[in-house]
């Protein structure tokens, strides 16, 4: 099992090691003038790694987190409201379309949800908010929805900032935990996509919650607390991957890991036995109430499905377009719309992406992931959330919108932030996997969130590519940083 766990750290050296620099190219294809941010870090690491003596004293870490945390929900709810912009995209859609259904009890875009059936449960949990809202506000109306929905969003990032804290809490200790709470509760993005009551804050909370249960489960010795924290995080899996199917990879992940753990194998077999049985299970019964749902109250049948729903084949088409760097290709969309059912569509899909693979060659495909998608994916510092508030604000003289929309009169002193902790971040990440390297024989929980990047990346090679779909991995990946910088300073000064 060593030389698997090598094996897996060694490619995740390699592939993080490959982004840092495709981060850092971003970063100065911006603006070159940024070099002046690796003098800076380069001695606040040296002198963060090298200092013995504590800042923070034991005492005061949980009074501090505590005013802090609370500081940042404020915070979040504030930055929403000022930087709120009209329902666009994906997340307007649904919000729409809930407020339409509650209002009016209609639904006009059953194409839609046929077409991407993955928006069907988040649609059914946003139609039954809104009933409940105008159970207690009689004469609430889209307006009204809109900003409870903001509210809900916001207490979802904010409570995955606090499963950060948790989490680093339960691997190092209430000190680092606080350190790393704070700098979580600093990271712009998750500001920037706070109000977006879609499938991405949910999923960042839900990927936080696995991530803990693993942990948990990882670190513990007594056998039935493992199986228990095993069901729970197969139901939390579960509900997972019907609401977005990015953070289930870290429910992979930590199968892998518990896998390649030093226990006896029939206690594993069996953990992971119950662990599979939960989550198949809860994903077979959230998908038969969806989809009865979705027909009882919506009218989408299986057969408006057949004549509507885009295969998974058609992301992976779309992920091959150099047209579009791999991105979304409204070109691609309507394509796979021309075949009239859902066979014939994932057919085209398989023969184009056949096709364009003959295209590129070796070579020429290497160089595309490398040169075209991985650039698009990872170089954007704001995870394209300057972009989504540059989309209708409506309050576009905003003074904190000019400095967080993309193109905004001051958004370059907010990149220059995005960018710098951005940067920090990688660097931790890629340290994480050195370290991991050079420790042999040392059993690590943090090998789940190693596997974890591991499998978003390579998600993200062959799948359409979108930034935005990386947001829900960012608390893993401030955790993975801060176990990079924590673990090379316990090396370095042997401190606790």
């Amino acid at each position: 099992m060593h030389h698997v766990e090598k094996l897996c750290n060694i490619l995740y050296v390699l592939l993080f090691g490959i982004l840092l620099i495709v981060v850092m190219g971003s970063m100065f294809t911006w603006s070159f003038r940024m070099v002046w941010i690796l003098p800076i870090f380069v001695a606040l690491f040296i002198i963060y790694i090298t200092k013995k003596k504590r800042i923070l004293k034991e005492e005061w870490c949980s009074v501090l987190w505590y005013i802090v945390y609370g500081a940042c929900l404020v915070f979040l709810i504030a930055f929403s409201f000022l930087c709120e912009v009209a329902p666009s995209w994906d997340w307007g859609q649904v919000l729409k379309s809930a407020s339409e259904y509650v209002l009016k009890g209609t639904l006009d875009a059953k194409e839609y949800y046929a077409r991407y059936t993955n928006n069907q449960l988040c649609l059914i949990c946003m139609v039954t908010l809104f009933q409940w809202i105008r159970i207690v506000l009689p004469d609430a109306n889209f307006v009204d929805f809109q900003e409870i929905s903001i509210v809900i969003s916001c207490i979802f990032v904010w409570l995955s900032i606090g499963m950060i804290y948790l989490i680093a809490k339960k691997v190092w200790g209430k000190r680092r935990a606080c350190i790393a709470g704070m700098l979580a509760a600093g990271c712009l993005p998750l500001y920037m996509y706070a109000q977006f009551l879609y499938t991405d804050t949910p999923g960042m909370l839900l990927l936080t919650i696995q991530l803990y249960l693993g942990i948990c489960i990882y670190k513990s010795h007594r056998f039935y607390r493992k199986l228990w924290l095993g069901i729970l995080l197969g139901i939390v899996a579960g509900v997972t991957y019907h609401i977005k199917v990015i953070p289930f990879i870290v429910f992979l992940a930590i199968v892998i890991a518990l896998f390649l753990q030093k226990e006896r194998w029939y206690q594993k077999c069996i953990l992971l036995l119950m662990m599979s049985l939960t989550l198949g299970g809860v994903i077979q019964c959230i998908g038969v109430y969806s989809d009865q749902y979705a027909e009882d109250c919506f009218g989408i049948t299986d057969a408006i499905k057949d004549e509507w729903e885009y295969p998974l084949t058609h992301w992976i088409m779309m992920g091959l377009n150099e047209k579009s760097d791999g991105g979304y290709m409204q070109e691609d969309v309507a394509y796979t719309a021309t075949f009239e059912t859902k066979k014939e569509r994932t057919e085209e899909n398989v023969r184009v992406i056949l096709a364009r693979l003959r295209c590129f060659g070796a070579a020429d495909y290497i160089h595309f992931i490398f040169f075209d998608k991985m650039p698009r994916t990872w170089g954007d510092s704001c995870f394209a959330g300057d972009d989504y508030l540059f989309r209708m604000p409506y309050l576009p003289e905003c003074p904190l919108v000019q400095l967080m929309k993309w193109n905004g009169t001051s958004h370059s002193y907010c990149l220059i932030y995005t960018w710098t902790y951005y940067v920090i971040l990688f660097f931790g990440i890629v340290l994480s996997g050195l370290l991991a390297l050079g420790h042999r024989g040392r059993q690590d929980a943090m090998m789940i969130g190693r596997i974890a990047m591991i499998g978003i990346a390579l998600f993200q090679i062959l799948w359409e590519c979108n930034s935005r779909y990386v947001i829900t991995f960012l608390p893993m990946m401030i955790l993975m940083a801060f176990d990079g910088y924590f673990t090379c300073k316990q090396r370095l000064t042997q401190a606790d």
